[in-house]
């Protein structure tokens, strides 16, 4: 990630942001406009192959079926932070990418398909960064 960080930094407006668990990014949520998160999953009943990619914007009728079953690395899933900042009434625009991982334990090093599908990750999280910051500065420039 400290490549897509290198490269985005010069980008107005953008803030980069290790969140940690996921309950953090409730906080991190509060009065922003719009968000990547990214994260490390791994679903229940094994639909995904470890390496595999996931982009789902929160909100799509895609969320639910791809985040929602998944467990977070942190435990405590995105789906459900995304739930209560949506329950207390402020819901950016918000897009998930994350990864499948054959485990969620902490400390753990990448297993070779995660380790090979990263170059795919960072050009995902990168486009993202970039397309979000733009549809944000057409709003804002909007009469």
């Amino acid at each position: 990630m400290q490549r897509v960080r290198t490269k985005l930094d010069a980008v107005p407006g953008l803030d980069f942001v290790e969140a940690g668990p996921a309950h953090r990014v409730v906080d991190l949520l509060d009065d922003v406009a719009g968000a990547v998160v990214v994260d490390a999953i791994r679903t229940r009943g094994g639909r995904r192959n470890p390496g595999d990619i996931v982009r789902v914007g929160i909100g799509d009728k895609a969320f639910s079926q791809s985040i929602e079953s998944a467990m977070s690395s942190h435990g405590f899933g995105l789906a459900e932070a995304v739930g209560i900042v949506a329950a207390m009434g402020s819901t950016p625009e918000i897009v998930f990418v994350g990864i499948e991982v054959s485990e969620v334990t902490s400390g753990k090093l990448l297993s070779p398909p995660v380790a090979a599908a990263m170059p795919r990750l960072e050009a995902l999280i990168e486009a993202e960064l970039l397309a979000l910051s733009s549809r944000l500065r057409d709003r804002r420039a909007e009469p």
